[in-house]
């Protein structure tokens, strides 16, 4: 199973994140950024779960296994925002 993570920017410090499986919405939690939010999520037990479509706003890092998502937060983070910066101009 692949589960889709949106994050978005409330303000500085204060981001929101939302875990869909497809068009239903399982759960939402704060974080205080995105790595924090997806190592949130890496962090939940799931034996079925494979990983997640990772959106931060209007952009998406891919599909991201469990075990990325774990080992790299920071890196996945990263390139989101290199992503969002690159797309937004």
């Amino acid at each position: 199973m692949i589960l889709t993570l949106r994050i978005d920017k409330i303000e500085p410090g204060n981001y929101r994140a939302q875990v869909f499986d497809g068009r239903e919405e399982l759960g939402e939690f704060g974080a205080p950024g995105i790595a924090a939010a997806i190592r949130q999520c890496a962090g939940q037990p799931m034996p079925d779960l494979s990983g997640y479509h990772v959106w931060y706003e209007h952009v998406c890092a891919g599909t991201i296994p469990m075990s990325n998502m774990r080992i790299d937060p920071d890196g996945i983070a990263q390139r989101l925002m290199s992503l969002h910066g690159a797309i937004k101009g």
